[in-house]
């Protein structure tokens, strides 16, 4: 593990050496990710000129479920979306052999080859949303609220890596999955979404299916209304389920990549 935790760091380094050397680059998609947010809220607005609540939710309810998502979805950028997004091409153009030849864990370094530093901002970003909604609804959160909802927080992101490495493997067999990435990315908006608003099979399908529903309303619900139940157990334990899941169908896709050589 110690081994695997260097290696990740030095990785984390040279991606922060690489996006420095574009320091335009990286500051423009800050920007460009903090107007995205804005957009979000600005949304959210709007609605609640007309109504009171959605779903149940009031309006600070919704800035801090708009918020969870949003730093979910940045910290899955920071490790694991860019290299997920390129494996596709890799497989395609055989430079998955790359990372065959190396030692270490092929999923490992197919999962964090690179890094993207600047979502490292934006997650801070999401954390000011959150905690600004949390002091308009006047909340004082216990320590274990705190760190149960780090605790589903990360879980969402695990969660967003199992659902998507099980769609880039399709790249096995698949010539261009990428349309499938980008698809399934744009599913990220369904998250920012209060799961009381989905009814029968679209609850279901994004509930157990495609989880979009469990990444940012359970996190949020914790901080909002304090309520676990049995919710927080089954939650982790479907993460768990979807992290074998696509560890196995991974490892048997490898079986049918063909390398470059050949």
């Amino acid at each position: 593990m110690r081994r695997y935790l260097r290696l990740a760091f030095a990785l984390f380094r040279y991606s922060l050496a690489r996006e420095m050397m574009f320091k335009a680059n990286f500051l423009l998609w800050i920007v460009v990710e903090i107007a995205w947010l804005g957009l979000q809220l600005a949304l959210v607005e709007v609605i609640f000129a007309h109504v009171t609540e959605v779903a149940g939710w009031t309006k600070y309810e919704m800035v801090m479920l708009v918020g969870t998502s949003h730093l979910v979805q940045q910290i899955f950028q920071v490790a694991f979306l860019v290299n997920l997004i390129e494996f596709p091409e890799n497989v395609r153009t055989g430079k998955l052999d790359f990372a065959l030849l190396q030692p270490a864990s092929p999923q490992f370094l197919v999962s964090i080859r690179k890094y993207d530093p600047g979502s490292v901002v934006n997650c801070a970003i999401g954390v000011a949303f959150v905690a600004w909604a949390a002091w308009k609804l006047g909340l004082r959160p216990a320590p274990w609220q705190l760190g149960l909802y780090a605790l589903m927080v990360l879980n969402g992101v695990f969660l967003h890596y199992a659902l998507m490495l099980m769609i880039v493997t399709l790249a096995f067999w698949i010539v261009r999955a990428q349309g499938l990435v980008y698809g399934y990315y744009n599913l990220f908006n369904i998250a920012r979404m209060p799961r009381e608003a989905f009814r029968g099979a679209a609850k279901v399908l994004f509930t157990w299916v495609l989880p979009m529903l469990v990444v940012a309303n359970f996190p949020a619900q914790v901080l909002a209304r304090g309520v676990i139940g049995s919710g927080a157990t089954w939650i982790f334990l479907l993460t768990l389920a979807f992290l074998a899941l696509a560890r196995v169908w991974f490892r048997f896709g490898l079986r049918f990549y063909t390398s470059a050589s050949s």
